[in-house]
């Protein structure tokens, strides 16, 4: 069960990341402007905060793996649709309803993860299934320069997406066997209120509201770090291609040992301790990344490994935390709104770094972003529960 919902994390990593990479080809094949890409990548974040919310409500009404599979299904589709486009309109179109069921899959995922985990290592598992995205974001890393080797930007870009209909299909094959906990009840009787009713009735409105602000400041410091870094190391630090892309191949291996042993300390030391050290670790790194002199090669490699450490690990945490907020017959649903509308208000982020950045520079204004985002998310963090060792029902 691990491995199955592990792959589908993978795919989440792979085409994720992939976008920002084919960005380049796509704005010269297509004529587009810098706003025009943007508005791409901010459309897709957008109505994954939407498929977040239709996909924990179905997990809940008609069970986790069902709902899992349709969603892998047509992720697959519409990344292998992107590949397609003819024009803006088209492109526009498919990474929208990609976007969706990205979106979809993930409280699908957490929700089936955590009810088959012990509550003493709820944390780690999850965090291990997590650690797939890391695996993901290497190998649109590796599909990205592999295909720009032989062809050029305008045409690698869409091999590029069709590549990644491959891990879909692999996530496909794996999760044939798998079966919702037994104990699960879905159904719900007609006299019951609704689920988003539920959510917001006396005893879970403080976990629904509380747990979409902290997903929406969290999320908002770690775009603001993994959007615009590649981008600040080339214009503002003046590196390479190459240089940058060195950069980021350091901070995806210590992305992923955050993903494995954030999972532990959250299970240690409880969540709200353990998100505190990886966002403030987070900020402070990666202030340190950004300010020191590009003469000390090895120690600013050495500050992107532990830069996508902490990052990695203050999101091993979540699926955990925001699985243990709310009861069964509403988890999915309550992991969905919390972490996917959270996700949607974040996309605002990076357009407020770029809007920002004209008046005090990019480095300023991630800075700035960060700083607030991480003092917002400390405090809702505080306000929230300690969940750790909760046994889920």
């Amino acid at each position: 069960m691990t491995w199955a919902t592990w792959t589908g994390w993978g795919l989440d990593g792979f085409t994720n990341q992939m976008f920002p990479l084919a960005l380049s080809g796509i704005i010269a094949a297509f004529g587009l402007t810098t706003a025009q890409g943007g508005l791409a990548t901010s459309c897709a974040l957008i109505s994954s905060a939407v498929g977040g919310v239709a996909g924990g409500r179905l997990a809940d009404r008609f069970g986790r793996v069902q709902v899992l599979v349709l969603v892998i299904a047509a992720y697959a589709l519409f990344t292998g649709l992107t590949a397609t486009a003819q024009n803006f309109e088209q492109l526009l179109l498919w990474r929208t309803l990609e976007g969706f069921f990205f979106g979809a899959e993930w409280p699908v995922g957490a929700a089936l993860m955590a009810e088959y985990a012990t509550p003493e290592r709820r944390g780690r598992a999850l965090a291990w299934v997590q650690s797939a995205w890391a695996v993901g974001w290497a190998g649109a890393n590796l599909a990205y320069l592999l295909s720009h080797l032989w062809l050029p930007d305008t045409v690698a870009w869409r091999v590029m997406f069709v590549t990644g209909i491959l891990p879909a299909l692999v996530a496909l094959l794996i999760r044939r066997k798998l079966r919702d906990v037994p104990a699960i009840k879905v159904e719900r009787k007609p006299r019951e209120r609704g689920a988003f009713a539920e959510l917001f009735s006396p005893g879970l409105r403080k976990h629904t509201v509380l747990g979409t602000l902290f997903g929406a400041t969290g999320l908002g410091s770690t775009y603001a770090m993994q959007t615009w870094i590649p981008l600040y190391l080339k214009e503002e630090r003046g590196l390479s291609v190459s240089d940058t892309a060195m950069y980021i191949w350091f901070m995806i291996a210590g992305n992923w040992l955050g993903y494995v042993l954030g999972g532990r300390l959250h299970d240690r030391i409880g969540r709200r301790w353990a998100f505190t050290v990886f966002y403030l670790g987070t900020a402070l790194f990666g202030f340190l990344f950004m300010a020191v002199p590009l003469d000390a090669p090895w120690y600013n490699l050495l500050l992107a490994f532990v830069v996508g450490f902490f990052i990695s690990a203050q999101a091993s945490g979540k699926g955990a935390l925001f699985t243990e907020l709310f009861p069964a017959r509403v988890r999915g649903t309550g992991a969905g709104v919390t972490y996917n509308v959270g996700r949607g208000a974040a996309a605002f982020s990076p357009a407020l770094i770029g809007w920002a950045a004209a008046g005090t520079g990019l480095g300023t204004a991630i800075a700035t972003v960060v700083m607030v985002c991480t003092a917002l998310t400390l405090l809702f963090i505080w306000l929230l529960p300690e969940t750790k060792g909760r046994v889920l029902d």
